[in-house]
């Protein structure tokens, strides 16, 4: 049995398991867990009441008086050697994807702004003459944050919106800790301050990769 150092699986409940998938390519890694649904489907394992793919992770529920913890762990290992392997890593990319001010009815970019000392349009000006990174892919999703040295995260004692919500994917979304893009719908407290196509960061098409640079067009407009 080959174990995948890009593959844990980790007890998520006295009932559930969590399979996470590692790696720096959403898509492969996103493609992989899809696989590993289909493929725990498939077998129709008695016992096995709901499998839930998350992004880069994988929610089994199963019943206690046909697994443990250590048998159902064992079962996903094994049945991850059996799925695809992610590609191999392609050369990074530098995405340019146009920015809308404001995401719903509820646009904190006036909030996020004033953080700063700045107008709205200031503000959209300063984030799209930066080029950034993407540093990590945020759990349990793919939401991808984004770095970039000197970036101008919120002030100190402002905290994000204070009110969950929910908002579509790919909402631009701004905390103290720096900007992501929703992958999916989602619930946040972030500071949403623009939004881009969904279609760049869908869960089913992103092609993005850790590495990889994005800039922001402004756009007044809407799509």
């Amino acid at each position: 049995m080959r174990i995948s150092p890009a593959f844990t699986v980790i007890p998520s409940g006295p009932t559930q398991t969590t399979a996470i998938a590692g790696g720096i390519d959403a898509l492969a890694i996103r493609r992989k867990i899809v696989a590993l649904q289909k493929a725990m489907e498939s077998y129709a394992l008695p016992g096995v009441s709901e499998v839930t793919s998350i992004g880069r992770s994988l929610l089994v529920d199963y019943d206690p008086s046909h697994w443990t913890q250590g048998t159902m762990k064992a079962a996903l290992i094994a049945l991850e050697s059996t799925v695809a392997r992610p590609e191999e890593a392609q050369p990074l990319k530098h995405f340019d994807w146009p920015l809308l001010g404001g995401c719903t009815e509820e646009s904190d970019l006036q909030l996020a702004a004033a953080a700063h000392g700045l107008t709205a349009e200031a503000f959209l000006a300063r984030i799209t003459r930066r080029t950034y990174i993407i540093k990590d892919f945020r759990m349990p999703g793919l939401s991808p944050q984004l770095f970039s040295r000197g970036f101008p995260r919120l002030k100190p004692g402002i905290a994000p919106h204070e009110n969950p919500r929910t908002v579509p994917c790919g909402a631009v979304a701004l905390s103290s800790e720096g900007l992501s893009i929703k992958t999916c719908e989602t619930m946040t407290e972030d500071l949403v301050i623009g939004h881009i196509p969904p279609g760049s960061v869908s869960t089913e098409t992103a092609s993005f990769r850790i590495g990889d640079r994005v800039h922001f067009r402004h756009l007044k407009k809407e799509f």
